[in-house]
């Protein structure tokens, strides 16, 4: 009789550990990084001091990452007008869309207003 009580309560214990781990598993994977990809040609002269000490902080304090940024991207294949493209990556669509519509920084776009043509700015979640 111990000794089935003894492998019941391994056998339980090992079922609510497993089940912890799974749902752990789960939440991790539910959580997809989103991308910003923004394309825009500043102005000649534009000072984009104000808006990046306004801005930056609260990209960062959002867990932005830089991960690429070029003047003048590689066509491989297409019609591609644009010449610069910053690609950004935030922990969650969620934070990404948190961050882009919090007073903060609605407040510190407007600091960038006139600086620059914004082609287009576009937001998709990983897979």
């Amino acid at each position: 009789m111990h000794k089935t009580l003894t492998y019941l309560t391994i056998f339980a214990l090992g079922i609510g550990f497993g089940a912890t781990i799974t749902l752990a598993g789960a939440a991790e994977e539910s959580t997809k990084p989103a991308y910003m990809i923004v394309s825009s040609d500043p102005n000649p002269g534009a000072d984009y001091g104000p808006y990046s000490r306004a801005a930056g902080p609260l990209a960062r304090s959002a867990g932005l990452q830089m991960l690429a940024s070029a003047q003048e991207p590689l066509v491989l294949e297409g019609n591609w007008p644009y010449k610069n493209v910053v690609l950004e990556v935030y922990p969650s669509m969620e934070v990404l869309k948190e961050f882009w519509y919090s007073d903060g920084y609605q407040a510190a776009k407007k600091l960038r207003e006139g600086l620059a043509t914004v082609n287009f700015i576009i937001a998709i979640e990983a897979d």
